[in-house]
């Protein structure tokens, strides 16, 4: 059944998780009819709307859960970014500061050049 067929049959308007478990439930029945369906969920039939609220709150958990974890990913990532971005600039520093102190400018700056086209 399509949410556009819920809504017109229930009269409910449910959001995108509530209309996945409702797709669901209608699925998974016994019923002969979309119409039997949408009756049996507007008068909590056996449990049904009940049963789907819950299944919905449960997804909505676990989405809530998965965001939270990848989230938490997210800032370890960033941190692994910003130590080996840290650590780079500090190698970058040493590199120019042992070119300095050995080479002539001009040999310097061929080398650079040619480590920059190296590393494209």
């Amino acid at each position: 059944m399509l949410q556009s067929e819920f809504e017109i049959l229930a009269d409910i308007f449910p959001d995108a998780i509530l209309y996945e478990c409702i797709e669901q439930a209608y699925n998974s029945g016994p019923w002969l009819t979309k119409q039997e369906f949408c009756d049996a969920y507007n008068v909590n039939q056996g449990g049904l709307a009940e049963a789907v609220q819950r299944a919905a709150n449960e997804r909505l958990i676990e989405l809530g859960e998965g965001s939270a974890h990848h989230m938490k990913i997210r800032a370890q990532m960033a941190e692994t970014i910003k130590a080996l971005t840290d650590e780079l600039e500090s190698i970058e520093a040493a590199y120019d500061r042992a070119m300095s102190d050995m080479l002539s400018p001009t040999l310097k700056n061929m080398i650079k050049d040619k480590v920059k086209e190296m590393l494209r």
